[in-house]
């Protein structure tokens, strides 16, 4: 048996996968980051996970925008949400799927409706 601290470690990469958004569309993926950077208010669609398949998946949605650009939305496709971004560097949605739906883990600078 190898006790853990006979074990160097030199490096690790952590493989996430990510999508970069800089015009209107649809978030394509349903595991990772999300950038978020358009000049104007960038619309994103996001499709529902799907039940059993994709529970427990964490999605991370970021703002790149700046006080002149980056209000904007990503609107769920059966509408159930609708989150729109403040306009500041960093806005953040963390988002986790469940039963078919995603549900809000955390945000910051968001508003809903």
């Amino acid at each position: 048996m190898t006790n853990l601290t006979d074990l160097d470690v030199d490096s690790i990469t952590i493989a996430m996968t990510t999508q970069a958004m800089t015009a209107d569309g649809a978030i394509t993926i349903k595991e990772g980051v999300v950038t978020l950077s358009k000049d104007g208010v960038l619309a994103a669609t996001l499709a529902a996970p799907t039940a059993g398949a994709d529970d427990g998946k964490r999605l991370t949605i970021i703002s790149l925008g700046t006080a002149a650009n980056g209000a904007h939305t990503v609107t769920s496709v059966s509408g159930a949400l609708v989150a729109t971004f403040s306009k500041v560097l960093g806005d953040t949605l963390d988002l986790i799927a469940f039963n078919g739906r995603w549900e809000v883990v955390g945000f910051h600078q968001i508003t809903f409706a």
